[in-house]
């Protein structure tokens, strides 16, 4: 599996899953972190799904140096 995120965008995803439990916490609408917890998990792993399927990659060199 080819990461195909740079680090800006994991970094985006992470802020979002941490945009999304602090709305979570703030209104108890817990439904919000599970999106956000996929947006989280495709930053770890450097790899989104949906990027794959169309062919879309943001990293450039195509690896997870």
């Amino acid at each position: 599996m080819k990461a195909n995120l740079n680090e800006f965008d994991g970094f985006f995803r992470s802020l979002l899953f941490i945009v999304a439990v602090i709305w979570a916490v703030m209104t108890g609408q817990w439904v919000w972190v599970i999106p956000g917890a996929v947006l989280f998990a495709t930053a770890i792993f450097t790899w989104c799904p949906a990027y794959a399927i169309f062919g879309i990659s943001t990293n450039g060199s195509g690896d997870r140096s």
